[in-house]
């Protein structure tokens, strides 16, 4: 039996070198996927389970009807029919400005069901399984506090997770063109040929990018102080500073990967597409989608001539080009709890936990426990907002920062900015790419047992 295998693993790369691995890759994957039956599909996320959703139980609940707008269905239970009918018009119409914004089509549908309990789980694990073309979101609902709002802003999967992952789940599926191949592992358990298509830069950084842009849309539906912004909304907050930190080892990243570094390469693709539209705006991302659209299947290769050509220079150079400056700062959102027990007088801002030595924060003048509540003029209420003030800031000899010290007050301090020129201050034109989208490369597929 192990001879059999090791023939079988030795003849799928023969293969690859006699067609063209890339080849082989498409196409071992697409008979894959076409395997895949609905009950073999499973809808996993959640940690550390403190409350379980299985089918079994979710089965067993009771709900009292179906709020419908345009094909966007939240089931409810007794008490909370206009409350599903609110949150039902607020996402189609978050989804509608998504993929307007990006040029995208969401495929994957999407069912909401409200789940309502005397406490909220802090900790859960929901395991449903769904057809291949659909994504559930439960939403938790704390009895007592039961308008759409705060149903939404109970639940940190909405929208950057929810949005993310109709996003992805539709860049993969079955459709007549435009098929982003993702990679996957393929065989008997003790061998599996594990067929690298490096396509997760691009699934992961563009779903990334229109949760952002979900979660900038519903911001501006939360009036006053209870902003989307102030939740523990699931937000991948340090995209420039993980991507100046990988480089072009972002475009290597493969779905198997377990490391400890995952977190930093989903930052980093969020990053390169927030980037890309900081830098060329998001008709560039709208035109690379166009392109995708116009091919049967693309892979990693095809994603990377495709954005190359569309952006007018190297992506991988245009990477590792990109300089982001180190601030010597260990960051800390401020949170209602934080706030009260370190007797803070702001409740909103990113607390200083310390400041390095010899760096640009301490010629600044942070301190350890300062809040900073403002850069370069805009609120900072979490690591995002704080990045993105110095990408803007990058031309610029200072970040002006507005900071809470206690037992002193409102500071206003200026932290320098002395990173060497680098690839943001030196714009790329559009246009000045000009080598042709290639076909027929070859690249190895590694056949040795890889798991999950």
């Amino acid at each position: 039996m192990m001879l059999l295998r090791g023939s079988l693993a030795l003849a799928v790369v023969l293969c690859g070198f006699a067609a063209g691995c890339r080849t082989v890759n498409k196409g071992i994957t697409e008979a894959v996927l076409e395997r895949g039956k609905s009950d073999e599909w499973h809808v996993h996320y959640g940690n550390h389970s403190h409350y379980t959703l299985t089918n079994d139980i979710f089965e067993g609940m009771e709900f009292e009807g179906v709020a419908d707008v345009n094909g966007l269905a939240v089931h409810y239970p007794p008490g909370l029919a206009p409350q599903a009918q609110s949150i039902a018009g607020v996402t189609a119409n978050l989804l509608r400005r998504v993929q307007q914004r990006l040029g995208i089509t969401i495929t994957t549908g999407s069912t909401l069901h409200l789940l309502r309990f005397d406490r909220v789980p802090q900790y859960f694990d929901i395991e449903l399984e769904v057809e291949p073309n659909e994504f559930p979101l439960p939403l938790f609902v704390q009895a007592g506090q039961e308008s759409w709002e705060s149903i939404l802003m109970q639940n940190p999967a909405y929208p950057y997770v929810f949005v993310h992952e109709l996003v992805e789940t539709s860049l993969v599926s079955r459709q007549a063109h435009g098929r982003v191949l993702p990679d996957l592992a393929w065989g008997p358990v003790l061998l599996k040929a594990h067929v690298n298509n490096y396509t997760r830069w691009f699934r992961d950084g563009l779903a990334n990018y229109a949760g952002y842009v979900a979660y900038e849309t519903f911001a501006e539906e939360i009036v006053g102080s209870e902003r989307l912004r102030f939740q523990e909304t699931a937000l991948h907050t340090r995209p420039f500073s993980s991507l100046a930190m990988l480089r072009g080892k972002l475009f290597s990243w493969p779905q198997s990967s377990r490391t400890r570094d995952q977190r930093l390469h989903y930052n980093a693709a969020l990053g390169l597409f927030l980037l890309i539209a900081e830098q060329f705006g998001e008709e560039a991302i709208r035109e690379i989608n166009a392109e995708i659209a116009r091919r049967q299947v693309v892979d990693g290769r095809d994603l990377r001539e495709i954005t190359s050509q569309v952006l007018g220079t190297d992506v991988k150079e245009f990477v590792n080009r990109f300089e982001f400056p180190r601030t010597g700062l260990h960051l800390e959102r401020v949170t209602p709890a934080r706030a009260l027990n370190h007797g803070l007088e702001v409740r909103e801002g990113l607390l200083v936990e310390k400041v390095e030595p010899n760096s640009i924060a301490a010629e600044a003048g942070l301190q350890d426990k300062d809040i900073i509540v403002t850069a370069d003029g805009a609120a900072t209420v979490n690591q995002l907002d704080f990045e993105l003030a110095l990408l803007r800031a990058r031309t610029q000899d200072a970040l002006a920062l507005t900071i809470q010290r206690k037992d002193t007050g409102t500071l206003t301090l200026e932290m320098p900015l002395r990173a060497a020129q680098s690839s943001l201050a030196q714009r790329p034109v559009p246009g000045r790419w000009h080598k042709p989208l290639k076909k027929g490369r070859t690249e190895f597929l590694s056949s040795f047992p890889l798991f999950f």
